[in-house]
C-alpha cells in the first residue's frame, strides 16, 4: 500500500506516538482558529484542521479537550490560569475527549473518544512542580499524563493514548480501512516478539 499519511499537527506527542507504532508520515501544522465551546467542537476542530491541508494523501487531525464537571478546560493563557486549573482538577475525576478526523482520497473517518482520569489530591508543592516542569501552557487542562503529571494520576478509565492526544487504538482501524498500515519492519518485529523469535531486518 503506497498511500501517503499526513499528520495535521505540530504536537510532539502525537508525532512520537505515530512513530512509536511504526507509521511513516509527513507533518504539516494547520493554521486555524479553534473555537471550543462544547464537547463536539473538538471533532469540528479536528475536521477543520484536516480539511485545511490541501495536499494529496490521507490526512489525520486530532483535537483534545479536558472537561471538569461540565466545564471545558483548554490550554491555559498564563501560569496563573494553569495553577487555577490544577487546583480545580486536584483530587477529582475529569474527562478527556479527543476528536479525530481522517480525510481520505474519497471518504472520511471520524470519532470522539472519551477517557476518565482521576487526579490525586495535589498540594502546593505538587502544583508548583507541575507548573515548573510540566510545560502547562502547551496542554489542555495544564497537564500531560506522559510527563511529570503522570506521577499524580491515580486511575484512568479508557484509552491512555487518548489522554496524550491521539487515541491510536481506534485510529489504527480507521487508517487500515483507508489503506494505511504501520511499516512492514515494525509489524515483523511485533510478530517476532510474540513468537519469541530473533528479529532480523
Amino acid at each position: 500500500m503506497n498511500k501517503k499519511l499526513i499528520l495535521a499537527s505540530g504536537s510532539p506527542r502525537r508525532i512520537a506516538i505515530l512513530r512509536k507504532f511504526g507509521y511513516e508520515f509527513d507533518v504539516i501544522k494547520p493554521e486555524i482558529d479553534e473555537k471550543i465551546e462544547k464537547i463536539d467542537d473538538c471533532l469540528k476542530a479536528a475536521e477543520e484542521k484536516a480539511k485545511s491541508i490541501n495536499v494529496n494523501g490521507i490526512i489525520l487531525a486530532c483535537d483534545t479537550i479536558v472537561v471538569l464537571e461540565g466545564k471545558i478546560l483548554g490550554k491555559p493563557k498564563n501560569i496563573d490560569e494553569a495553577r487555577e486549573f490544577l487546583k480545580k482538577l486536584s483530587g477529582k475525576w475529569h474527562e478527556v475527549y479527543t476528536g479525530y478526523f481522517i480525510k481520505g482520497e474519497t471518504e472520511t473517518r471520524k470519532n470522539i473518544i472519551k477517557t476518565e482520569v482521576k487526579f490525586a489530591q495535589l498540594g502546593d508543592f505538587e502544583i508548583e512542580i507541575l507548573l515548573k516542569y510540566g510545560d502547562p501552557l502547551d496542554k489542555a487542562g495544564a497537564y500531560g499524563i506522559q510527563d511529570i503529571a503522570g506521577l499524580y494520576i491515580l486511575e484512568i478509565r479508557g484509552s491512555y493514548y487518548n489522554v496524550v492526544g491521539i487515541p491510536i487504538e481506534y485510529i489504527y482501524w480507521d487508517l487500515k480501512e483507508l489503506g494505511i498500515l504501520p511499516e512492514k519492519q515494525f509489524l515483523a518485529a511485533v510478530l517476532a516478539f510474540y513468537k519469541n523469535e530473533p528479529f532480523k531486518v
